[in-house]
């Protein structure tokens, strides 16, 4: 029966099926992207006004360090907890909860009256500002495997917007009042919870049971199978091998994919740590160099901002597919180390080489690394991370970001306060640092057993075109000899050979004739 189909197409049904996820609806993605830009917009909106509220509360250097550690510190404790919850009670009232979170933190730090209460807003703000690794789970429930470096790039490129355009709107907002860039903040995490409640769909979710699923293969005696942080990833079922050997999806918990992980959460941990030396004091360091004001820094921001976002959005993605995201994540971590190094050779002449010119040449390496580097390091993450721990695996992650955010700007301060090229030099170190580990990653995923398979049957599917193709060459020069002794009949019976002892006597037809035989036979 033709209708009929066989154990193994009936399988790869079932496991299509099973890997089907629904397509992210535009309203419901661009509300998950507003609010991960509230929540990193109230990061860096402060950042050029901290000075100035410090000199207002009567604060020393310490103070001020603890109004920039306070949001992240929060972040740093709520962040795994948000992912728990997302994964357990859903997208969607996590996101809402975020952004009514921020509504209010930023409401609290537009009425502060002293440098208590305004830590203590910054503080209820980061508590609530755990919607990236929401979001990042929602793409995962939402988008193919293949497809989602895509989502991830256009993430991180909403991120280092907010970044970049962040200080230069505080800046300008400061202008009426220091309050003024709370109470914008505040309307806008406003907007975005009423539009999340109306526009924002939760995305239907299947969690994984290895119970209810007799396609799952049986797991090796011994072999955890604990669901939680400690054991994360699953054995691959469609794969699609890159230049780095990365299987796109994942089923089975496996051991192997507990270092992978580990090892990415310390790159996180490492990029947060030089970012924050970036982001916090290259402000700092452009006016005590040039004298430059918020509006010089403002189209600094802006132009590093255009930049990253470009790289994000086309090359990362190009050379992604390609090359695949380990290999993304190399040339991220090479680029950024440069560009850090580029600006601790940053002089005071404007003119000169070491100044305008370096300050391009450093902020394009950035860019390029912060392109390349933010959206491969989540996109790695999730590779190893189950469909059932991805809010939770990735909140992980977010965690140990704001931890590098939090401890950055106190080490940097007092680094800076040393010798300000240390800081930039450290910061190259650390992306160094950075790409060993991810190099190590690297060899770990070429190592684990699918990719292995995966190799192998490469190299028996070449065997068999190889064979295959020596067959066809084959007959191809038996159909040849053939027609060669075909020709020699023909003149023959032409009159053109006297004798058929001419036809036979010749070498190459009696080898014609041999060929004809097997030709048959063939």
């Amino acid at each position: 029966d033709s209708d009929r189909k066989s154990p193994t197409d009936a399988a790869r049904v079932v496991a299509k099926e099973d890997n089907a996820v629904e397509a992210p609806g535009k309203g419901s993605l661009f509300v998950a992207y507003l609010s991960v830009f509230i929540d990193m917009l109230g990061l860096s909106l402060i950042i050029p006004i901290i000075p100035f509220l410090a000199l207002r509360f009567g604060a020393d250097s310490t103070a001020l360090g603890y109004i920039y550690a306070s949001y992240n510190g929060a972040q740093m404790i709520s962040v795994p907890i948000t992912g728990y919850l997302s994964d357990k009670y859903g997208r969607k009232p996590m996101i809402l909860a975020s952004l009514f979170g921020s509504f209010i933190g930023f409401l609290i730090q537009g009425l502060a009256q002293d440098i208590l209460t305004f830590c203590l807003g910054r503080a209820l703000t980061g508590l609530f500002g755990g919607s990236v690794p929401i979001v990042n789970a929602y793409i995962c429930d939402t988008v193919p495997a293949p497809n989602r470096p895509k989502y991830f790039a256009q993430l991180g490129a909403v991120i280092i917007v907010a970044f970049m355009f962040g200080p230069g709107i505080g800046a300008g907002l400061a202008q009426f009042s220091l309050e003024t860039p709370m109470f914008v903040a505040c309307g806008t995490a406003g907007f975005g919870f009423l539009l999340a409640l109306v526009a924002f769909k939760e995305p239907k979710r299947k969690i994984p049971n290895k119970e209810e699923s007799p396609r799952s293969p049986p797991q090796p005696e011994g072999e955890d199978s604990k669901q939680g942080l400690d054991v994360v990833g699953h054995a691959p079922t469609e794969t699609s091998t890159t230049f780095a050997g990365e299987e796109e999806e994942v089923e089975i918990s496996k051991p192997e994919y507990k270092m992978p992980v580990r090892l990415m959460y310390v790159i996180v941990f490492l990029y947060s740590l030089a970012f924050s030396g970036y982001i916090y004091y290259v402000g700092l360091l452009v006016f005590d160099l040039y004298g430059w004001e918020s509006l010089e820094y403002g189209f600094l921001a802006m132009g590093a901002s255009i930049w990253t976002v470009l790289n994000q959005m086309s090359s990362f993605v190009m050379f992604q597919k390609k090359f695949g995201k380990h290999a993304s994540l190399m040339v991220g971590s090479v680029s950024m180390a440069v560009a850090y190094l580029c600006i601790s050779f940053w002089g005071d002449d404007i003119k000169a080489f070491t100044g305008l010119p370096l300050i391009i040449i450093s902020i394009g390496f950035l860019g390029l690394g912060l392109g390349f580097g933010s959206p491969s390091i989540t996109s790695i993450t999730s590779r190893y991370a189950s469909k059932s721990q991805q809010g939770s695996v990735l909140g992980t992650s977010m965690a140990l970001r704001s931890l590098g955010s939090t401890i950055g700007p106190l080490l940097w301060g007092v680094v800076y306060s040393i010798q300000w090229e240390l800081v930039f030099i450290l910061c190259c170190a650390l992306c160094v640092v950075m790409l060993g580990f991810a190099l190590w990653v690297f060899f770990l995923n070429k190592s684990l057993p699918e990719h292995k398979t995966a190799k192998k049957e490469a190299v028996e599917l070449t065997d068999i075109k190889n064979t295959e193709k020596g067959t066809e060459d084959e007959v191809s020069s038996l159909r040849n000899e053939n027609k060669i002794l075909r020709n020699k009949l023909k003149q023959y019976q032409e009159g053109k050979l006297t004798a058929i002892d001419e036809v036979l006597n010749d070498e190459d037809t009696i080898d014609a004739l041999a060929g004809q035989t097997e030709a048959r036979h063939i």
